[in-house]
């Protein structure tokens, strides 16, 4: 029964974490705490060169399998106009309900239908570096996984 709750909970995570970072300006506008326009800081407060990213998770979580822990990555063209890595192109019930830039770090929370998050990453031009995580309940246990994400500009984005 243990291996079944951890494949569930890595499935959940992986949905969750994975697919919320693809979120859309839309849905972030049309969240209640949504910052106004004239809230909103300015895109240029944030050091990261636009273009095609490759970026690099390993998930953790506990009882988690040191096998299971190894680094998965794909590439996404990232703008000035969503600094949030996508690391799956996935649908999920997840929403982005708040985003925030201080400096060079973005941070956001996401709630979903079965679990919650938050997460955040530093730019430094070409490369980024940040933390994700998620928390759930599983047969009435909370549990949270966390993912570290890598990011590195490889390019510019291939023309549509």
């Amino acid at each position: 029964m243990r291996k079944g709750i951890w494949s569930l909970a890595v499935a959940v995570a992986l949905v969750s974490s994975l697919t919320v970072v693809g979120c859309s300006k839309k849905k972030e506008a049309e969240s209640p705490s949504a910052p106004t326009p004239e809230k909103k800081p300015a895109v240029a407060s944030v050091n990261m060169n636009e273009g095609q990213w490759e970026i690099s998770t390993v998930m953790d979580m506990p009882g988690m399998p040191e096998a299971a822990k190894r680094a998965h990555t794909v590439t996404t063209c990232l703008s000035k106009s969503d600094y949030v890595p996508k690391t799956s192109p996935e649908k999920s019930d997840c929403k982005m309900v708040d985003q925030k830039i201080d400096g060079n770090t973005v941070s956001w929370n996401m709630v979903c239908k079965e679990s919650s998050g938050k997460g955040s990453v530093t730019y430094a031009g070409d490369f980024f570096s940040g933390l994700m995580e998620t928390t759930m309940k599983q047969e009435g246990k909370e549990m949270t996984v966390k993912m570290k994400m890598d990011g590195k500009r490889i390019g510019a984005c291939p023309q549509k």
